[in-house]
């Protein structure tokens, strides 16, 4: 079982990823409309296309971070995101756009399973539906709080910000997850010394 701490930090890691994953995938149809021409059936199909591969992926995913380890899962998955969202912000075509959202979903197929399962990870049950609850308040505001800003990122920084804030944040992310493998081994060799 993760501490109180880890725990704590993963619940931060999770409202950076809300916010960055909504700034980019949000605004991408934005961009795709202004800058190539995109119809509605075109920012559809290439939502489909998106929510299909993660549907597949995630499964993979959630499985390889039980296997590799959750923090290991974390680094590549945020690490993942942060190119693709930078190899994004310079993609001149349609097929570039496409190929760094999907690489950005593989990223993501990693985070959100395995952000939630250090969160629940050996809980009791009435305190598993708190932090549960906690985690989708954390989830669903820092989601609302992006897309609020994203309009405004959008407007005054120009299109490149959708793309290099949400960047920014998965290295912040692939940082602050370090520190909590680190963290997390710490608190274990401390609780194993205490008993």
């Amino acid at each position: 079982m993760f501490s109180p701490r880890v725990k704590t930090g993963t619940l931060v890691l999770e409202g950076l990823n809300a916010v960055a994953t909504t700034i980019y995938y949000n605004y991408l149809f934005f961009e795709m409309r202004d800058r190539f021409g995109f119809t509605n059936l075109g920012n559809l199909a290439m939502g489909a296309l998106n929510g299909l591969v993660y549907c597949v992926v995630v499964w993979f995913a959630g499985k390889f971070a039980q296997r590799h380890g959750y923090f290991f899962a974390l680094r590549l998955g945020f690490g993942t995101m942060a190119v693709a969202t930078g190899l994004a912000s310079y993609s001149p075509t349609v097929p570039g756009q496409v190929a760094a959202m999907l690489l950005c979903t593989l990223g993501m197929s990693l985070t959100w399973p395995t952000l939630e399962a250090i969160v629940s990870e050996q809980e009791p049950p009435a305190r598993l539906k708190r932090l549960l609850g906690i985690y989708n308040v954390v989830w669903a505001g820092s989601g609302g709080l992006a897309y609020f800003a994203g309009g405004a990122l959008y407007e005054r920084w120009g299109r490149a910000s959708i793309f290099l804030v949400p960047s920014a944040l998965h290295v912040i992310q692939v940082v602050l997850t370090a520190w909590l493998a680190r963290r997390a081994v710490t608190d274990r060799a401390a609780a194993a010394g205490a008993m």
